[in-house]
């Protein structure tokens, strides 16, 4: 059954030409990108090329359907996997119950970022699922793309003025009218997931830790999880993807992260009447057949969140021990209702006394006290950059709420390129050069924040090689120069269009990342007189003065070095800088 979308405007554009729409139909939904409108309505479908043959139905691939439907499954597995679910909160009840940290806003305030994930600066965020066997959404001249989404835009030419227009014939064109979302899943096979070989290459590139897309919101988890059959262990590759990872990251020291959304697009529930109901980005709407191939292996509960999403969540913290939690897809319902007060609660509990962990922001809407007057710029209902060990940007779309001067950690999420999830488009003209990227890395640094940096593994599980070369140009600049980003600290102005600024920790030293060079520049953090300004890299002092009688300011002569391509960093020994 074919199910046609409409998309409603939700939103304005901000920072990078992103924004958050709303899809309403059989499922109700908040999409990225979707507020978007062309400048005009299109005269005809779009012509639609034909993806490479990797990115295009198979040759002779015939789908079949999952073998038990959503009441087999319920009838099989419900009251079992209920039993467990039961079991398994009423021991996250005491665990919250007997330890310090509380499952209340209250209590999820009180915990504070670790000191290593400021410290850390630079993320990997692995974007990848089953919609990387499409790797496809419509250009888009600037902002953000979602590839990710694939899966539930497949099913939807939405309208002439959308950005999507379209979306629907082009997976015809290319998989075919009777090809489902879950008919992806058997393709999904990890050929080319070799995680030791992938977290070699983002330590070679200096990332200190790794965030995978460990679920997304089509529910699929990379992980052996007893509370679905809907993983790559039960079906796909039957492999343990999440495992290897962290073993990888642990051989290598590297933090681990858990992607885990708090919201699914279609979940079956058991309603008061015992049917069937389809519990879809968190509200309850009825069964409808498309659920078969949306969702399958998908074991029907009755309470969402105690009976399915805590239990799995807190299964994974128990069996994987991650260092980070990171939610999505929160942006639906309030945080009250979303289960993600209770994860955290017991993640900080479980891990008290063992080691210092980190959640994100991203807890769903929040209560009208909590967000008055904090979205000024845009309407806003969610708790990002409101509670969190640290806040979230995602391409410029919480920009006003950051302010380097109050010291929040926080946390950058982009990519290489505009993707959000591979795209077998994407090319040199739109992935950032080594330039362009420690530019926005360093901005990012000198406001007090950490970059996740968007990597997009290919349908089998590789690395792109233009993102694999992008990574190794942020490595070997981060060789020389790293000590202006690892453990440093934000410092006033923190980032003008030519300098980027940072500190140490102990506020002996200051640092300027030159983003433009010249034979001489102004640096606006001048060095007690008597002191050097050096090139951080080799140690070679360079010659400065004062700009002018405040002594509050310096140029510097940069000679050679201004004949290179890529940004350079000084050190500059300062007697009082903020401590």
């Amino acid at each position: 059954m074919e199910i046609k979308w409409s998309v409603v405007c939700a939103g304005a554009l901000a920072c990078c030409s992103l924004a958050w729409g709303a899809q309403r139909g059989n499922a109700v939904t908040d999409a990225p990108g979707e507020a978007t409108k062309l400048t005009a309505a299109a005269k005809k479908m779009p012509d639609h090329p034909l993806a490479p043959p990797e990115y295009r139905r198979p040759e002779g691939y015939v789908p079949h359907p999952y073998e038990k439907t959503l009441q087999q499954l319920r009838d099989a597995h419900s009251d079992s996997m209920m039993t467990k679910a039961h079991e398994a909160y009423a021991h996250v009840e005491k665990v919250i119950a007997d330890g310090k940290w509380k499952d209340t806003p209250a209590g999820i305030d009180a915990h504070t970022c670790p000191e290593w994930f400021q410290d850390a600066k630079f993320g990997i965020f692995i974007d990848w699922g089953l919609w990387s066997l499409a790797s496809w959404t419509p250009k888009r001249a600037k902002g953000a793309m979602y590839p990710d989404w694939y899966e539930f835009r497949m099913y939807s030419d939405f309208d002439a003025q959308s950005p999507f227009w379209g979306y629907r014939s082009y997976h015809i064109k290319n998989w075919g009218a009777d090809f489902q979302r879950d008919d992806f899943i058997p393709l999904f096979q990890a050929k080319r997931f070799n995680p030791e070989a992938l977290v070699g290459t983002f330590k070679d590139a200096g990332a200190k830790y790794v965030v995978p897309f460990c679920k997304h919101h089509g529910g699929f988890c990379l992980w052996d999880s007893s509370y679905t059959f809907r993983d790559s262990v039960d079906r796909g590759p039957h492999r343990d993807l999440m495992g290897e990872a962290v073993r990888a990251c642990r051989k290598d020291g590297l933090k681990f992260g858990f992607y885990f959304s708090l919201a699914e697009w279609e979940y079956p529930i058991i309603g008061k009447d015992g049917q069937l109901e389809n519990y879809s980005w968190n509200k309850a709407l009825p069964y409808s057949p498309d659920m078969e191939y949306k969702a399958s292996g998908k074991v029907a509960v009755k309470d969402f969140v105690k009976d399915y999403l805590v239990p799995q969540a807190t299964e994974f913290i128990d069996k994987y021990s991650p260092d980070i939690l990171w939610y999505d897809g929160e942006w639906s319902d309030a945080a009250k209702n979303l289960g993600g007060y209770t994860i955290s609660a017991y993640f900080y509990n479980v891990n008290d006394g063992k080691k210092e962990v980190a959640v994100n922001d991203r807890y769903g809407n929040g209560e009208p006290a909590e967000i008055a007057g904090k979205f000024k710029q845009r309407s806003r209902q969610w708790l990002r950059t409101v509670r969190g060990d640290f806040f979230t940007d995602e391409f410029g779309d919480t920009t006003e709420c950051i302010d380097p001067a109050k010291a929040h950690p926080w946390e950058a999420c982009r990519g290489i390129s505009q993707s959000f999830g591979n795209n077998w488009q994407d090319n040199a003209s739109n992935v950032v050069t080594a330039h362009e990227f420690i530019c926005i890395f360093a901005d990012i640094v000198a406001r007090g924040g950490n970059l996740l940096l968007i990597v997009n593994l290919d349908g089998q599980g590789g690395l792109p090689e233009i993102e694999k070369r992008r990574l190794l140009d942020i490595g070997g600049w981060l060789k020389k120069y790293g000590e202006a980003i690892y453990s440093t600290r934000a410092l006033a102005p923190f980032a003008t269009k030519d300098v980027s600024y940072t500190c140490g920790k102990d506020g002996r030293f200051g640092y300027a990342i030159i983003k433009n060079l010249a034979k001489e520049v102004t640096v606006d953090i001048a060095p007690a007189e008597g002191s050097d300004i050096t090139h951080l890299a080799t140690g070679e002092k360079l010659p400065w003065k004062y700009a002018d009688a405040t002594k509050k300011s310096a140029v510097v002569s940069l000679g050679a070095l201004a004949e290179g391509g890529m940004p350079v960093a000084l050190k500059i020994v300062r007697s009082s800088l903020p401590r």
